[in-house]
């Protein structure tokens, strides 16, 4: 008997007595994943409503425009450290949904304290409130790292970023709608300043609810049945899921309660105690089998040692590929958020574009962002990570070299032209795969312990970079080769550091 049959054989004996809800795990795992798809989804909504229309809001206060960056900025800054507080809690504890319903309670209490208009601390108070509940962005993705295969992975990470930026391209359109409200509450004005918090505020109860029905704290049951360990780690999708499977999350018995491995005989005594035996030992040789394996690279052992923030970073921090992959996800994103901050200028004073041109850009590079991803989730299976990573590298290497170009073009030239266009285009294949890619191949290469804190740290380095990167474009706007040229640096010599470490990008599968 192979290790595969005796446990499959013993499990679905053990629990055959057992009332087990008639949801399977992969079931429970498709729902999580659409209730995350859902937050993810209006997580882009509430970014594309709220940051148009903040500084319409901010004028019947009279501020001055240190107060909007103040205001835009505090979302991301306490999101850093929200992040890591979820991702700290989400490895201690794996109650995913309970997590889910505090954090969503504050992007809920968040948008409808920004949407009142009665002090001009409110807005503020009101997107730091918000920012606080991004913070379970960490969780999502942690979880989703824990309850997949690694031949699985890139294809439901792309799902939710996907739809992040799905809700990003259609948040503009409702704009349209929400710039008609026009009512009262008592005092409360909700008008189309204040009608995009209100509006999210609504949102927000009903994906709080929907994460309530449809969220399943699966690494914790992953935790509490230790068998489900072993059979992740094979492709899940190519097994039978049914009576026995461990992956069915719910092994129920075959019809008037009996099963082939399970009956009894006529006097009642169970016959399947020696095969319970048999399990259990197969079950520990199986375990110190793999234990005894050699580590090669990309191999990530099991652990014991319980999640901290220390052994997170320890874990990230001591692997070359790992710093590669970080500094890629970090320096993408500087460069694509740089870009985003200089487009307006460069269309308008550049290309001499009015604002239609100017947001047909932005939707048209939102819809290229997409359809790269849905391209990355139909060629995962079939070509390996590090291949799909290097690409993008080397499209953010060309994006870099356009830009070098744009600078010294005339403008309203055709050089001026395309290379823009080249730019933006090559750069949105790169942030594209490589924020879905890269950290799937982080998660990879990481412990399954340390997900939550993993994903914590990846999603602070997002953060802080989409701080950074606007003011680096805005700032060296009138100096665009030595901006050209600083981001082809770190491009290029992200190139290399992929080369270097694609043997150790490869993902190693314990037999």
């Amino acid at each position: 008997m192979t290790l595969q049959h005796a446990i499959n054989y013993g499990v679905s004996y053990k629990n055959r007595g057992k009332n087990m809800e008639s949801i399977t795990f992969v079931q429970k795992r498709n729902l999580t994943l659409f209730a995350f798809s859902m937050r993810m989804l209006f997580m882009g909504v509430e970014y594309a409503v709220i940051f148009p229309s903040v500084w319409l809001y901010l004028k019947m206060f009279h501020v001055d425009y240190w107060y909007l960056g103040l205001v835009l900025s505090a979302y991301n800054m306490v999101g850093i450290v929200s992040t890591i507080l979820v991702g700290r809690l989400a490895d201690a504890t794996r109650r995913i949904r309970l997590t889910g319903f505090i954090w969503n309670l504050t992007e809920i209490a968040g948008n409808f304290v920004y949407a009142m208009h009665f002090n001009v601390t409110l807005p503020l108070f009101g997107r730091m409130i918000a920012g606080f509940g991004e913070g379970y962005i960490s969780a999502m993705w942690g979880e989703l790292a824990r309850v997949t295969t690694k031949e699985q992975r890139t294809r439901y990470f792309t799902i939710l970023k996907g739809s992040n930026l799905l809700g990003a391209a259609i948040g503009p359109a409702l704009n349209l709608f929400l710039k008609e409200f026009n009512f009262y509450i008592g005092s409360w004005h909700i008008d189309f300043r204040t009608s995009p918090g209100f509006f999210m505020g609504v949102v927000w109860v009903i994906v709080t609810l929907i994460m309530l029905v449809f969220v399943y704290d699966l690494s914790s049951e992953m935790k509490a049945r230790p068998g489900y360990k072993l059979l992740l780690q094979e492709n899940s999708d190519e097994i039978e899921d049914g009576v026995g499977s461990l992956l069915s999350g719910s092994i129920t018995p075959q019809e008037n309660g009996k099963s082939d491995h399970g009956r009894k005989d006529e006097t009642g005594n169970d016959v399947a105690e020696e095969a319970e035996q048999e399990t259990e030992e197969n079950d520990k040789k199986g375990l110190l089998e793999k234990t005894a394996e050699p580590t090669e690279p990309g191999m990530v052992e099991q652990s014991d040692e319980p999640a901290t923030f220390c052994s997170a970073m320890k874990d990230m921090f001591t692997k070359f590929e790992v710093n590669v992959l970080v500094y890629l996800l970090f320096f993408m994103y500087i460069t694509h958020t740089c870009l985003q901050g200089i487009t307006p200028l460069v269309a308008e004073r550049m290309l001499k574009w009015n604002e239609t041109k100017v947001s047909i850009v932005y939707t048209v590079w939102g819809l290229e962002i997409i359809a790269v991803l849905i391209v990355v989730w139909l060629v995962s299976p079939k070509i390996a990570d590090r291949v799909i990573l290097l690409s993008a590298v080397i499209c953010g290497s060309l994006a870099s070299v356009s830009l070098i170009v744009l600078s010294y073009s005339t403008p309203e030239s055709k050089l001026c032209y395309y290379s823009f266009l080249v730019t933006i285009f090559l750069g949105g294949v790169g942030i594209s795969i490589t924020v879905v890619v890269g950290r799937s191949l982080v998660s990879k290469h990481t412990r399954p312990e340390n997900q939550g804190l993993v994903h914590a740290i990846l999603t602070s380095f997002n953060r802080l970079a989409g701080l950074l990167g606007p003011i680096f474009g805005s700032s060296l706007y009138t100096h665009k080769t030595v901006m050209g040229c600083l981001i082809a640096g770190v491009q290029f010599l992200g190139l290399i550091l992929v080369i270097v470490a694609f043997g150790r990008l490869k993902v190693v599968n314990k037999s």
